[in-house]
């Protein structure tokens, strides 16, 4: 069976090396990159093809979804799974996330076994139903 590649796109390095850490014990799934911004997240998924990306907010952003919409919408079109990571619950931005194409909506305080799901459950439904 094929990996499932996985971009990791997120501000925080520790977040970054602590999600790439958590994947990478999981014989099928390959991260293919970590990258902090969403720029830099746009072009590497562009290289690399993902088949999910896990995209952390920011913590101190308010109305994320205004400024990532296009940005998730483009990331989606382009074939990949768009997993949003938020460190607070919102149904407001999660109701828009959903709306210009991301597959699910997840707490970054999320455990690795649901984690693992969910990226596992995108890849086979496109939706993850699992709430963070």
């Amino acid at each position: 069976m094929k990996p499932i590649r996985v971009l990791i796109i997120d501000e925080h390095p520790a977040v970054r090396r602590a999600l790439k850490t958590r994947l990478e014990s999981v014989a099928e799934i390959e991260v293919v990159g970590a990258v902090e911004d969403i720029v830099e997240g746009e072009l590497a998924a562009h290289q690399m093809q993902p088949d999910v990306i896990l995209l952390g907010l920011k913590s101190y952003a308010h109305n994320a979804a205004a400024t990532l919409s296009q940005a998730v919408t483009q990331l989606h079109e382009a074939g990949s799974a768009v997993l949003i990571l938020s460190p607070y619950p919102d149904d407001v931005e999660q109701e828009i996330f959903y709306q210009v194409g991301a597959s699910g909506y997840l707490l970054k305080d999320i455990n690795s076994p649901q984690l693992i799901s969910a990226i596992q459950q995108v890849i086979n439904t496109n939706e993850v139903n699992i709430n963070g």
